[in-house]
């Protein structure tokens, strides 16, 4: 019988296999005579960059300098600063070598399309975002908005740029503005139709934008950006929010309506008022005292023909005016009482004696130096 042979190259694989054998002997008799007995290759976590990536909105900020540092004991590590320039859709990544610390990211320079009117390019002042970061992640998302500003603002208020206030100042911001997720949502173009009814996004860039629709019911210039977020911070801290609500939400019915190609302008109202903006309430209304003049000053009530307090009182409501210096011109008192009731379609006509003040109808208390309501009662 004929003997067949396999040719070399298919005997080949068991030569391999056996000098693998002994490679795999020797390795093992190197790993024990170090005293190991495996190789442990898993890369050191603290040692892996992590690349902070969003965008920079208001209305999508194209060409912004964006930077980012890590902070020590709230102030920068300017040996850590890292810079880019932001995308025409208004995104930008950073990769930054890693650390748990508070990370704050700065946007200057560049431009976006004004909200409230579209055709109009406004160049950008500054807008930050700040995060406590120690996590996994070898990326993580940080949007950069009105919002994300207004937090910052706050937790500078709050203690300075560190763990807690952020946190803080994060969820007073969120609550208010009736949004969640600021600082990984990134908030919509309002340029571009939306498709997906009320969500986040949506909701995050109505509110985005309602802040340069409320500058425009205000009657501040459109550059005046800083401003208006520090005012509006400034009022957060103060408890007096509750002034502007009106203002905002037909500030963000002004921005829908400005851009049609979002798709909203047939419901703009409703829009608006979809937002569950949490602006606080004004403080209860005090019990005015029996007497609250000063010595030597005087009190003076003006008739107020208000119909929905008439209604609610059977009566013609008044606005008091009290601690009127002695010798003080009528012409004075009755300017007081009509930068007061104003506001509520009404104008202070005529003066009728003291003692009408009480007991009669609803009394609203105004100080005279001030114009400042002090108190309201009824009678």
């Amino acid at each position: 019988m004929t003997r067949l042979f396999a040719p070399a190259a298919f005997r080949a694989p068991s030569a391999l296999r056996a000098g693998r054998a002994v490679l795999a002997v020797t390795l093992a008799s190197v790993l024990a005579g170090c005293g190991g007995g495996s190789i442990d290759v898993t890369p050191d976590l603290a040692t892996q960059p992590v690349t902070f990536a969003g965008a920079v909105t208001k209305g999508p900020v194209a060409g912004a300098r964006v930077c980012a540092s890590w902070l020590v004991d709230g102030a920068v590590d300017a040996s850590s600063t890292v810079c880019t320039e932001s995308g025409a859709d208004g995104t930008y990544a950073l990769t930054m070598p890693r650390r748990a610390a508070v990370l704050l990211v700065e946007a200057t320079q560049g431009a976006y399309a004004d909200e409230a009117e579209p055709a109009v390019r406004l160049p950008l002042s500054r807008l930050r975002g700040a995060l406590a970061f120690d996590g996994p992640e070898s990326r993580r998302d940080l949007q950069v908005s009105a919002l994300t500003e207004l937090a910052v603002l706050r937790a500078q208020a709050l203690g300075g740029l560190r763990v807690q206030p952020l946190a803080a100042a994060r969820a007073e911001v969120e609550r208010t503005f009736g949004v969640s997720g600021i600082e990984r949502v990134r908030p919509a173009d309002l340029t571009r139709p939306q498709t997906s009814g009320l969500d986040d996004t949506t909701r995050y860039g109505l509110v985005n934008a309602g802040v340069r629709g409320w500058m425009a019911e205000r009657g501040r210039p459109a550059a005046a950006l800083d401003a208006a977020l520090a005012e509006l911070a400034e009022r957060m801290a103060a408890g007096t929010l509750y002034e502007e609500l009106a203002a905002f939400r037909a500030g963000i019915r002004r921005v829908i309506v400005a851009n049609p190609g979002s798709g909203l302008t047939s419901n703009a109202s409703a829009w608006s008022q979809a937002i569950g903006l949490d602006f606080g309430r004004p403080p209860p209304t005090p019990v005015t005292p029996l007497l609250v003049e000063t010595a030597g000053t005087l009190r003076y009530a003006v008739p107020w023909e208000n119909p929905t307090l008439e209604r609610l009182t059977g009566g013609t409501p008044l606005a008091c005016v009290t601690n009127v210096p002695v010798g003080t011109t009528e012409d004075a008192v009755r300017a007081a009482a009509s930068a007061t009731v104003a506001p509520f379609g009404q104008t202070a006509a005529t003066l009728v004696p003291v003692a009408a003040c009480l007991g009669s109808g609803t009394a609203y208390t105004i100080d005279f130096p001030s114009g400042r309501v002090v108190s309201g009662d009824r009678g």
